[in-house]
């Protein structure tokens, strides 16, 4: 994993990311101190997305019929 300086990876960021892409690590530092480490994404892993629970809903109706419902109502 290599340091870069902050300024550099804002100067150089296309070439940057072009390297992360084909596996290459970074951790980005400004007056010194690091701020930001810099990986290649895994694609096997979900990412930030949660997982989600799938709702059943009664009577084979779907979420549309239910807001249908509600707004006949009101």
């Amino acid at each position: 994993m290599r340091i870069i300086d902050f300024t550099d990876f804002r100067n150089n960021s296309k070439e940057y990311l072009d390297k992360v892409e084909n596996g290459d690590s970074f951790i980005i530092i400004r007056k010194g101190k690091p701020v930001a480490k810099i990986i290649p994404f895994n694609n096997e892993t979900q990412g930030w997305k949660r997982e989600h629970v799938k709702i059943k809903l009664r009577n084979r109706k779907n979420s549309f019929d239910y807001i249908l419902q509600d707004r006949s109502e009101g």
